[in-house]
């Protein structure tokens, strides 16, 4: 009878299967994300840190998951809108896009750094940063090592939308009307000082290869609401 344990697994999709049994869907650091069935009372919680067992009687089956040590990280964060989008938007994310059963370990290592992180000043940067990633672990990698057109590779400004390659700001100017902006934070691991302004031109960037080029449909809807909180944050 095929059967794993993991540990510090990261909870994403719950879906009710009656009034005690939910489907869930975990990240975890072994196995990447897997689905499975637990028989509880009480409706577990997205963005919890569980220990579980999965065990099935063919291994091709959805399985059961018996679940233990169930820590809530969201609730950490509860009065905090912001930060708990971003933490609904990381759940959903993961859970639309990563394919099931496919070992993700260095995208499982950035999540929890991240989500550990998060109570930093900076988390709205790391948190675009991690979508760059996410977008490259599922197979649509953005290069921002080096200018596409030849240009200064010490001043990229754009990304061409086909090929996700960054441009310099002399190359792309021409056709600045046809390519992305590409905030320095995004490709400068030294820029300390983000802005509200570029912080909305990361999302505009991602938004497009998320549902461009990873094929998502819809964006998570606390994903909206983090861009509508930066839109409307009073500025000093």
């Amino acid at each position: 009878m095929p059967s794993f344990k993991t540990q510090n697994a990261l909870l994403l999709h719950v879906c009710a299967l009656g009034e005690k049994s939910f489907l869930l869907s975990l990240f975890t650091p072994e196995k990447g994300r897997y689905i499975g069935v637990v028989k509880t009372k009480n409706r577990p919680d997205i963005a919890s840190f569980v220990d579980a067992r999965w065990q099935a009687r063919l291994e091709e089956q959805i399985g059961s998951y018996y679940l233990d040590n169930i820590s809530s990280f969201a609730a950490n964060f509860l009065d905090d809108k912001k930060r708990l989008s971003v933490i609904s938007s990381v759940c959903e994310l993961l859970h639309q896009l990563l394919p099931e059963r496919q070992t993700a370990k260095n995208l499982y290592t950035s999540t929890i750094d991240l989500l550990k992180h998060l109570s930093t000043d900076m988390f709205l940067g790391n948190y675009l940063r991690w979508e760059v990633l996410l977008l490259s672990e599922i197979g649509f990698g953005l290069d921002f090592s080096k200018c596409a057109g030849g240009g200064n590779s010490n001043d990229l400004g754009y990304v061409s939308p086909k090929t996700g390659r960054a441009v310099s700001w002399e190359k792309g100017k021409p056709y600045h009307d046809k390519l992305l902006v590409l905030p320095r934070f995004l490709w400068c691991s030294n820029t300390s000082d983000i802005s509200r302004e570029d912080l909305l031109k990361g999302f505009v960037l991602t938004s497009y290869f998320l549902t461009e080029h990873a094929g998502l449909r819809h964006l998570p809807v606390a994903r909206e609401q983090l861009v509508r909180y930066i839109l409307t944050e009073k500025t000093h």
